[in-house]
């Protein structure tokens, strides 16, 4: 715990990120974080910060209805939304928050405001525990100096992350003063089921998979490229509404993107005509294919599969000897669940439990790295996804 105590003076705003995507049918502010953080009693503003590119008479109401301002700008330089949409009130400490998080701790969130409140830049977390829960808590001194620092910067994936999600920047500058809490709480059974339980119920949680466009910068297509060459043929399973799986065709050969939902299918078709073979199915069309891949992609599928060894054996099948599977899947965090939050992942892994079930399918793991919010970094700085490049022997 903080020694010191949040002084009265100190002047808290909440920044709400989202887009018109983040709604759920339900307009009912209980659904959202916004009930949540008026209850607190902890702020003097909240502020729901949209990109430029959604403008949203709907949202121009609920905002007005739910009694909180509304700003719209810049759509991928998250940085320096956050602070055009804080400027006006020149707060002590911002918090941001995600729309949907209506489930948040504000215990802890109270916790990282009195801890920036004493004197810090920012609050971490350490990685075994959910964002998802919490907050990004910083000082609005800090988020001014990120969004200038973040400027300098080359235009290159890596900053193009950074000014998307710049929290991992906050962390690891040292410019900045950092504290890390030690978070171990565990929440009862009863309250992951009921939270689960509206999850489920407001809508199809898998359409998450697709959130993470290639517009996006910091895209996890834009970095799987990286790894492929134009002699290769492509297999993206589970390829949504296909947006990747062309991003794929412009520096491989043959691609093809398969995926259970038809609607995405006829979608994708129709936007990509000719530049990628598209196959309604699961992975059990992989079963009847008489094509050999150089490379195989699957970004964020195999927690949602009912047999993830046999997804895996359907893989290795289908590669020719020597090919690479590219594999993204969500990390396992303990605190404060101790299983996933998303009640579509049947399933989420931990680094051992991931390269045991890899290698005892028959592959070599030959590059192995972390997700740390949005940024990829060393599999043992990993928070909420691991990356594997892995090649059949």
């Amino acid at each position: 715990m903080v020694a010191c105590s949040r002084k009265d003076s100190s002047r808290c705003v909440a920044v709400v990120q989202c887009t018109k995507a983040d709604l759920y049918e339900s307009k009912d502010p209980t659904d959202y974080c916004i009930s949540v953080l008026k209850e607190s009693g902890l702020l003097h503003a909240i502020v729901m910060a949209m990109p430029n590119t959604h403008r949203s008479e709907e949202l121009d109401r609920l905002a007005e209805e739910w009694g909180v301002e509304l700003y719209y700008g810049s759509e991928f330089n998250i940085a320096r939304r956050l602070y055009d949409a804080t400027v006006p009130y020149r707060p002590d400490v911002v918090v941001r928050v995600l729309l949907k998080r209506f489930y948040m701790d504000m215990e802890l969130v109270e916790e990282m405001i009195r801890t920036v409140a004493c004197g810090y830049d920012y609050v971490n977390l350490t990685r075994d525990v959910n964002y998802e829960v919490a907050a990004d808590v910083m000082s609005f001194n800090a988020l001014e100096r990120a969004v200038r620092y973040l400027e300098e910067l080359p235009d290159d994936f890596g900053s193009s992350a950074l000014r998307f999600s710049p929290w991992r920047f906050m962390e690891e500058d040292e410019r900045f003063s950092v504290k890390t809490l030690d978070y171990k709480k565990m929440w009862d059974r009863d309250t992951v089921k009921e939270i689960k339980a509206r999850l489920e119920r407001f809508t199809d949680l898998n359409e998450n998979r697709y959130a993470h466009t290639t517009d996006n910068p910091a895209s996890r297509y834009r970095f799987a490229i990286q790894f492929m060459s134009n002699k290769d043929t492509v297999l993206d399973i589970a390829c949504g509404r296909g947006d990747g799986t062309a991003l794929i065709a412009k520096v491989a050969g043959g691609v093809y993107g398969v995926d259970y939902n038809r609607r995405y299918i006829e979608r994708a078709q129709a936007r990509h005509h000719g530049a990628v073979n598209f196959i309604h199915g699961t992975d059990n069309v992989l079963e009847d294919m008489d094509i050999y891949f150089d490379t195989i992609v699957s970004l964020h599928t195999m927690e949602h599969m009912a047999e993830d060894r046999l997804f895996l054996e359907r893989i290795y099948k289908r590669l020719r000897t020597g090919g690479t599977l590219i594999l993204e899947v969500p990390r396992l965090m303990p605190y404060p669940l101790g299983e996933p939050l998303y009640p579509c992942h049947k399933r989420e892994y931990t680094r051992e439990s991931l390269e045991e079930l890899l290698k005892t399918t028959g592959f070599d793991i030959t590059m192995a790295l972390g997700g740390d919010r949005g940024s990829y970094v060393d599999v043992d700085k990993a928070r909420e996804v691991l990356f594997c490049l892995c090649r059949k022997a």
